[in-house]
């Protein structure tokens, strides 16, 4: 009978973990989820909540499980080395005595605070790394090593856009001669720095334009030369000129983890958002991002009654240059040996509850506008809207983890 406790007890706790798993996993990642993805997630969560016998928690346990290496990108399952750094520096915040409910951890997934803060980036390996520096890599860098290798000899093309997603990759297409390759890279990550720097450095090193013009000019001219086709699917590939022999190594980098940041919940209780602040806040009641359950971080850039607009890469408000953080004054004066390559006027959305700066607009009371550094790269405010205030969480104070020259004080 004893025996009998104790496996169910097991059961019962390796349960709970997948559920805490669940709960992490959308609140990183359920913005890129479609309908039926979040609804099968929110089925096998709550099928697993309501099985009674071992045999069913059994069962529904490895149903969820299975959803989770699906949809869990770089959430879930985690490697064991990033998951052993947050044991230990959640470890090294209580040891501090630090309270969940002062300070929450925050890891950033993508770009668009760039290059204040990171989310996933790339590195070419121009040569092998040993061991040893493999793991000094993995740890202070969390760093992940790729490798792509020709199948035959030949000319190397490249896909210009992902031509794939499965479970927790994308699938991104290189050819070698007539011969497809793939490169499964995490979900949400981008190849283009990649193929960047690897194929068409004299783009790749005009720092006075941000990535996004380097890779659009590349595509272009590629295209004026000739070098540019439609593959079988109707996929936009470009030829690389690169030659290489089979079993050649041809394409050799690393993906960088996003930064982990702390971000100040208790501040909020005593005073409101300052501008230039980079604030962390919920998306659940912003329409404009389907009313999703997630947390994003980005810089304060107007509040209630401000009026902004941005002119020749210039973000101005109230009529005058915004001031209040660093990143402001770098973007509007385009220090683009640094990558900030100035506002641009719109982001991506283009509905009814974008947003845009290329006309003046007040910011309504009771909301805040927010802003990404990297503006060319930034799904914020001007796409989705304006953030309700009650929905400002904290202020991002440290950057804690990867052991980068971004750690200390958040800026």
């Amino acid at each position: 009978m004893a025996f009998f406790r104790r496996k169910s007890s097991r059961l019962n706790k390796d349960a709970e973990l997948l559920l805490s798993a669940a709960e992490k996993v959308e609140n990183y990642r359920g913005d890129l989820f479609s309908d039926e993805e979040k609804a099968c997630l929110h089925a096998d969560v709550d099928a697993l909540k309501s099985a009674l016998t071992p045999e069913a928690i059994t069962e529904a346990s490895e149903k969820l499980k299975e959803t989770l290496k699906r949809l869990g990108g770089s959430v879930f399952p985690q490697k064991m080395i990033p998951e052993w750094v947050e044991l230990i520096i959640v470890a090294a915040i209580l040891a501090g005595g630090i309270r969940a409910f002062f300070f929450q951890l925050f890891k950033i997934p993508t770009n668009s605070m760039f290059p204040t803060y990171n989310g996933m980036t790339s590195e070419l390996c121009s040569e092998a790394l040993n061991p040893a520096e493999k793991w000094f890599e993995r740890i202070f860098r969390s760093a992940s090593f790729y490798e792509v290798k020709a199948p035959v000899s030949g000319e190397v093309s490249i896909c210009v856009n992902r031509v794939a997603r499965t479970g927790n990759e994308d699938v991104f297409e290189a050819y070698v001669g007539n011969v497809p390759v793939s490169i499964r890279c995490p979900r949400d990550f981008s190849m283009d720095a990649v193929f960047l720097e690897r194929f068409f450095p004299e783009h790749a090193n005009d720092k006075s334009l941000s990535q996004r013009e380097r890779w659009m000019n590349a595509i272009s001219e590629s295209g004026k030369l000739g070098r540019a086709f439609k593959n079988a699917r109707g996929e936009t590939c470009l030829k690389t000129g690169v030659r290489v022999k089979a079993g050649e190594s041809f394409l050799n980098f690393k993906i960088l983890g996003g930064d982990m940041v702390v971000v100040n919940r208790f501040v909020y209780h005593f005073k409101k958002p300052e501008i230039g602040e980079p604030f962390v806040f919920r998306t659940h009641n912003i329409p404009g991002l389907n009313n999703a359950e997630l947390y994003y971080i980005k810089r304060l850039a107007g509040i209630p009654g401000d009026t902004l607009l941005v002119e020749e890469n210039k973000l101005y408000r109230n009529g005058n240059i915004i001031e209040g953080s660093e990143a402001f004054d770098k973007n509007n004066n385009r220090v683009t040996d640094e990558a900030y390559y100035g506002y641009l006027p719109r982001s991506g959305g283009k509905g009814v509850h974008a947003k845009p700066l290329n006309k003046p607009f007040t910011v309504p009371a009771d909301f805040y506008y927010a802003l990404g550094d990297n503006s060319g790269n930034s799904f914020d405010s001007r796409g989705w809207g304006c953030v309700p205030a009650d929905d400002a969480v904290g202020r991002a104070s440290f950057i804690l983890y990867p052991f980068s020259r971004r750690w200390g004080i958040a800026k």
